[in-house]
């Protein structure tokens, strides 16, 4: 699915602005504002941890006035036992986060494994580049870090593929940016993550940087 990416906003306080809509989200987004739709009174919000689950949670929430769970799979299985009926007889859409739905995750108590079957599944998708990219400037962004245009296209061909590595490395370049006080650049990013072991090294790539940069100059 091909999807700019969007600051979505919310009715409720709390920061919408920092939330994205994008290839990997939209869906999920989608599936959950038209909640009425849903097969049950339930949905399985499924995705990495820092993928932006909880904030579509946040969002969620404050939007339907529904129930919301993260980390449902460390509850107490009799407590969203309870849940679940609660939230089905008071006509609640009721939204739990985890990083696994059944049977990956493993519910011993039968009578929520049953009922958790009837539950809709709303998965994050893992980011490809663009969303690697778009993610890297907005949450650059919101730090208020000063970077090149070509930063975050360069850092999200070098990033693994998972969001909590991508918040990793969004951490580090905050933290250069502070520390020098200066824009950020392709060549300053590369001097200062070359060598940490989430960064994955292209030499060709490096070689058609530094020819485009030579070019420039």
């Amino acid at each position: 699915m091909s999807q700019l990416p969007l600051p979505i906003s919310w009715s409720g306080s709390g920061g919408g602005e920092a939330l994205l809509i994008h290839a990997a989200n939209a869906e999920v987004i989608a599936l959950l504002r038209n909640w009425q739709s849903w097969p049950s009174h339930c949905t399985l919000l499924v995705g990495e941890r820092k993928s932006g689950r909880t904030l579509i949670g946040h969002w969620f929430d404050a939007e339907t006035g529904g129930l919301v769970m993260d980390d449902a799979e460390r509850c107490e299985e009799q407590q969203l036992f309870n849940l679940w009926n609660d939230s089905r007889d008071r006509k609640q859409p009721l939204l739990l986060i985890v990083e696994e739905a059944p049977p990956i995750w493993k519910v011993a108590l039968p009578d929520l494994r049953t009922r958790l079957a009837t539950a809709a599944i709303a998965r994050i998708a893992l980011p490809d580049e663009a969303v690697t990219a778009a993610l890297i400037a907005h949450s650059l962004e919101r730090a208020g870090s000063a970077f090149a245009p070509d930063v975050p296209e360069f850092v999200a061909r070098r990033t693994p593929r998972c969001y909590e590595t991508i918040d990793t490395v969004v951490a580090r370049l905050n933290a250069l940016s502070l520390a020098s006080g200066q824009k950020l650049s392709v060549a300053s990013v590369r001097q200062a993550l070359d060598g940490e072991s989430f960064w994955e090294v292209d030499a060709a790539l490096d070689s058609n940087i530094r020819e485009g940069m030579d070019n420039r100059g």
